[in-house]
């Protein structure tokens, strides 16, 4: 397998900076996650690593090779795109042949051989009782899968795939994510995988580089991305809820900073850094780290319950933690149990260690 490096990625359309100074270093079989929302860049990087694009700055590099001036086919890699790319008029044997009918002679192959590898790869994917259909008589699914096994007949270096789950149906791509992890593991190939969907970030990758507005913000485990964002756009993009930006005040009270926040004063979580009294910061919290009482509780929030949002086993509350002045709103997300009221007066307490601290100016982490 191999190593994939980018050093100082810059590429521009016209006025239009699509990739701003990217740098990244996947490592050997590693499954790396580009996420973020669309028109962030992460598509026009992955086609300059395939070899679709060239980039105006910085270098390319595969297995140590520099790789950026070179054509796709000389690149050893193989792209998924969004839209599969099957040739219709092709039976999906052939389809998944044709990476090794084209250069058959070069590679030495003969008919059989390249029949015996189509079977292969049909037998891992689990389509070999499709290879006399054609892509029009298949589901979504099973279009996926042939496109897969297409790339995966050449065995390539890298594995590139631009969002190849969003055409299939909810069910399908939870079914079809694991399938994905599970074959990346097994055969151990490098693989890029670009989404803006962060469910299948969290749940797929072994790293996530989330970018927006063509710059790598974070680089960093599913758990780190999570628990720990060093920007606030990495705090909010994440999550399902988002997390609740609140904006706050730093102050000082004897020897401690503290946060003057609406509705409560609370002193600097964690170990502060960088900051100064008067300062404007961001406090984060996320929906699932906040326990609910009914009754007063030392050191909780008050907070007035706008919307319940009932979620199954979970319910999704919308309140205002500043209910005596201007409304300042925050979504919790709690298990099913004792009914809410609309109106009600609930006590907020926020697990601490888990909030994050953000310079409103910067938007950097200060914890």
């Amino acid at each position: 397998m191999a190593r994939v490096v980018l050093e100082n990625i810059v590429k521009r359309f016209g006025k239009v900076v699509a990739v701003d100074h990217v740098s990244l270093d996947v490592r050997d079989g590693e499954f790396m996650v580009l996420l973020g929302p669309s028109g962030c860049g992460k598509t026009t990087t992955l086609r300059i690593i395939a070899g679709l694009e060239f980039p105006d700055e910085g270098r390319v590099l595969i297995d140590g090779k520099d790789v950026t001036d070179l054509e796709p086919r000389d690149r050893d890699v193989a792209m998924v795109f969004q839209n599969y790319a099957l040739y219709p008029h092709m039976k999906v044997f052939d389809n998944i042949a044709f990476p090794l009918m084209i250069k058959r002679k070069s590679l030495g192959l003969t008919k059989e051989e390249i029949k015996k590898k189509v079977l292969e790869v049909a037998r891992l994917l689990k389509i070999e009782d499709l290879l006399d259909r054609k892509p029009g008589q298949l589901s979504g699914g099973q279009q996926q899968r042939v496109a897969l096994a297409r790339t995966l007949i050449r065995t390539p270096k890298v594995w590139l795939m631009d969002e190849p789950l969003s055409n299939l149906d909810a069910l399908l791509r939870l079914e079809m994510r694991a399938e994905l992890k599970r074959l990346q593991k097994e055969l151990g190939i490098t693989t890029i995988y670009v989404t803006h969907d962060q469910a299948e970030a969290l749940s797929m990758a072994d790293r996530i580089a989330v970018m927006n507005k063509g710059r790598i913000i974070q680089v960093g485990t599913p758990d780190e991305i999570y628990l720990k964002p060093k920007h606030v756009f990495v705090g909010k993009f994440i999550g399902a809820p988002p997390m609740n930006i609140i904006e706050c005040r730093i102050a000082r009270i004897e020897d401690k900073y503290v946060l003057e926040c609406p509705g409560f004063t609370r002193t600097f979580p964690g170990q502060p850094r960088n900051i100064r009294e008067g300062m404007r910061v961001l406090l984060g919290i996320r929906p699932e780290f906040v326990e609910v009482y009914k009754e007063p509780k030392p050191d909780a929030i008050k907070a007035k319950i706008l919307v319940t949002e009932p979620q199954g086993s979970e319910i999704i509350l919308n309140v205002d933690i500043n209910p005596e002045g201007e409304e300042t709103l925050l979504k919790v997300k709690t298990k099913q149990g004792p009914r809410y009221e609309i109106g009600e007066i609930v006590y907020l307490a926020p697990d601490w260690t888990k909030v994050a601290v953000f310079d409103k100016a910067t938007g950097s982490s200060l914890i």
